[in-house]
């Protein structure tokens, strides 16, 4: 454990800064470490559904489609909602089911994932590989409390969502790939594995309610953001957020497709 936070720490004062967080390169990063700790005959089994590709090609696949006919009913997907006060538009309306009530849809009927069509199955794979990244992200969950907030960086506003999607993770050279990324950040025991591992998805939301939390607290009171005031910690939450992902994704996948 303690070579993986010395090896992170390497890369991220050795290059400059410039890839996002939960952005592509991101989602491609949890996609990848995932991929890492698939069983053979769970990638073997998710591959076939996916054209013989990795989870790395449908890693922002809802990112992509999100607001664009057949699948614009998934746009209201992304974000989670911590109070029951919050769960409906402005005017009174429902909002669609959100990251966690899908993943967990997701794993139920996927239970018996030979007995469902093709399609859905693809589909589902796109869902889960996404949605568990984004109930990871401090700023998709307790989402009305950080959606109207606002940063300054470099002398210019940016909404507090914003930042987390480009710039908090943004402390690596543009040329390191997900998958070697990936690769740093996957330096675990087979106990700390464990530890992660353990748990539904709804107590690996309420983690990420608490990183969420620790991300807002670590806010300077006049909201103007630097590498010194903010970053460098804020960073350090976003990774370990990413990692949770990956490690989590591989579980779920494992235990529907290892069979």
């Amino acid at each position: 454990m303690k070579r993986f936070f010395i090896l992170c720490a390497i890369v991220c004062f050795v290059l400059p800064v410039k890839v996002s967080a939960w952005n592509n390169f991101g989602h491609s990063t949890i996609a990848s470490l995932a991929n890492r700790h698939l069983t053979q005959r769970a990638r073997t089994n998710i591959e076939k559904y996916l054209g013989g590709y990795s989870i790395l090609s449908c890693a922002s696949w809802m990112d992509y489609n999100r607001k664009y006919p057949p699948y614009d009913f998934t746009n209201g997907w992304h974000v989670d909602y911590w109070t029951n006060e919050n769960r409906t538009d402005k005017d009174g309306n429902p909002l669609p089911p959100a990251s966690l009530s899908n993943v967990e849809r997701i794993c139920r009927e996927m239970t018996d994932f030979r007995e469902m069509d093709d399609s859905t199955v693809l589909f589902n794979i796109r869902v889960l590989t996404h949605l568990v990244g984004d109930m990871h992200c401090p700023v998709h969950v307790d989402y009305p409390k950080n959606r109207p907030m606002k940063v300054k960086i470099n002398g210019k506003n940016y909404a507090y969502h914003k930042m987390w999607d480009g710039y908090i993770m943004g402390t690596k050279h543009p040329n390191i790939s997900p998958s070697y990324f990936a690769e740093l950040l996957d330096n675990f025991s087979q106990e700390e594995l464990s530890i992660i591992q353990a748990g539904t998805p709804q107590e690996w939301y309420e983690q990420s309610v608490i990183a969420a939390n620790d991300a807002m607290n670590l806010l300077p009171r006049d909201k103007v953001c630097t590498m010194e005031n903010y970053f460098n910690e804020a960073e350090k939450i976003g990774r370990r957020q990413m990692t949770r992902a990956g490690l989590r994704l591989a579980k779920v996948l494992n235990e529907i497709f290892d069979k």
